[in-house]
Parts: C-alpha cells; structure tokens; sequence
C-alpha cells in the first residue's frame, strides 16, 4: 500500500554580499494582492509532496539548467492583468526550495530572468552566495 506522504517544505531566498537579499526585496515592494497571492500558493505548496507540485501553480523548466517556476494566478486590477514568476530550485537541503530570482514576466519566454536565476544557482553551489529564511 502506498501511503501519500506531506511534510513541511522551507522556502529560502537567494542572498549575496553584492545584491543583498534580493528575492526578499522585490517581494516586499510587491503590491498586498500580489504578495498574498504568491504567499498563499507557497503555502499550499508547503505542505504536499513534491509530486503534487505541478501546473498551473509550479512548472519544471527542462533544460533551464536546474531551475523551476511557481506560478501564481494573475493580478487583475483597473490598470491590467500582471503576471508574476518566482525562479528557484529543490535545494540546497530535502525538503528546502530557494528563490532564486521574482520577476513581473512581460513578455512569453523570459530568458533574461532564467539567466539570472542559473547565474545565482551557480553562485549558490560555488558557495559564493548563500540562502536566508524567507519571509512571507
């Protein structure tokens, strides 16, 4: 019989000496409808398995050199519909996922913000950068 385990996932944030903690910065300068969407998925995905994490709220991105997506709903206000990214990866430890890099995606593919979140996973692992509790 298989038995669907939960635990409690902690989410981390990226941080470095040159770019402060910089996940953490761009979240709080987020409107309170924004940030209560992306908090109120995290905290969904918090508590399942890692095999529940799948679309529409969190998307492996094959070949984007370790990374990943949440993906919460859009923000629809008078002045528009904004769709949000957190990049971030399964680690450093089991059961840990670190944002890496929080972007207003304005455009289909967003190579740019991949490329900064890859780039700040490699400093990550080169232990040139380093990973805070994050605070939703």
């Amino acid at each position: 019989m298989d038995v669907e385990k939960t635990w409690r996932w902690r989410f981390l944030g990226y941080e470095s000496d040159d770019e402060a903690r910089p996940v953490q910065i761009w979240y709080d300068s987020l409107s309170p409808e924004a940030r209560d969407e992306i908090r109120d998925l995290c905290q969904w995905l918090q508590v399942v398995t890692d095999k529940q994490w799948r679309e529409p709220g969190f998307k492996d991105l094959p070949g984007a050199g370790g990374i990943s997506e949440i993906r919460p709903d859009d923000i629809r206000t008078q002045d528009g519909n904004f769709t949000y990214r957190v990049y971030g990866y399964f680690g450093p430890d089991e059961h840990e996922y670190t944002l890496l890099h929080g972007t207003l995606k304005l455009e289909r593919n967003d190579r740019n913000g991949k490329r900064i979140a890859r780039e700040r996973l490699g400093r990550l692992k080169r232990k040139e950068a380093r990973t805070h509790e994050f605070n939703f």
